[in-house]
């Protein structure tokens, strides 16, 4: 059963959607952002991820802290940093 959840990260809105024995041996997340721009984890706004079941079951706020911690680590990286700063400018280029 698909467990769905919003949560706000950097002042954005993200769609989490998380499927615990998405089949008999994967577990499923399904990461959006509401606005459509990219995160930290895609360039388009959308991930999904597969990964071996856990047991116990994940709750979906083990999973959103999961999700969460995923996104800040990407966000220290330099790529992230200078996504940022593109966007954040204007580009007379």
């Amino acid at each position: 059963m698909t467990q769905v959840i919003i949560f706000t990260w950097e002042g954005r809105e993200v769609r989490l959607s998380y499927t615990p024995r998405w089949s008999e041996h994967i577990d499923h997340v399904e990461v959006q952002a509401i606005d459509g721009e990219p995160l930290p984890i895609t360039e388009t706004g959308y991930k999904s991820h597969f990964f071996p079941p856990v047991d116990p079951v994940l709750t979906l706020l083990e999973v959103q802290a999961m999700v969460t911690d995923w996104l800040e680590v990407e966000a220290a990286k330099p790529a992230w940093k200078i996504y940022q700063q593109q966007t954040q400018q204007l580009n007379l280029f």
